[in-house]
């Protein structure tokens, strides 16, 4: 029989397993990124895919979403708008106002480092099943809305 001590100790090593999965997944990444010259680091390809999935997002939307400090979200968004990856559309609006675009230099560095990133998962999951890869998803989309927003 088991115990709910022994069940609940359990499922804390499983948690244990996932978080330390999930700095690997993280850690790998971003060092591949950095051997092929990718310019985006995982926190930039974020932010701009976020922009480009809402469109006129402002900052204080995407500080929402990824639970950030809005000065936190500022810095990164400073760092794009020096690199000539996004821009605000007004740029007459009020600081609070200001709805964000990706230029074309940030869409065509996003392509990239989306390219590179489904490059490195195809090859990962290449000998998984359609039914292992479904169940993966799914169980990702849970452990994302059970964060919040997807």
């Amino acid at each position: 029989m088991v115990t709910p001590e022994k069940e609940h100790a359990e499922h804390d090593a499983a948690v244990a397993r996932i978080q330390t999965g999930l700095t690997t997944v993280s850690r790998r990444g971003s060092a591949r990124l950095r051997r092929s010259n990718q310019t985006l680091s995982p926190v930039d390809h974020s932010m701009l895919e976020y922009i480009r999935s809402h469109p006129g997002c402002r900052a204080v939307d995407m500080a929402t979403h990824f639970e950030l400090n809005r000065s936190t979200v500022s810095r990164q968004l400073a760092a794009l708008t020096r690199l000539g990856l996004m821009a605000v559309v007004d740029p007459e609006s009020t600081a609070r106002s200001q709805a964000l675009r990706l230029t074309p230099e940030g869409e065509a560095a996003l392509e990239t480092s989306a390219r590179l990133l489904n490059e490195v998962l195809i090859e990962r999951l290449a000998d998984w099943s359609n039914e292992d890869l479904e169940a993966f998803a799914e169980m990702l989309d849970r452990f994302n809305a059970a964060m919040g927003e997807n």
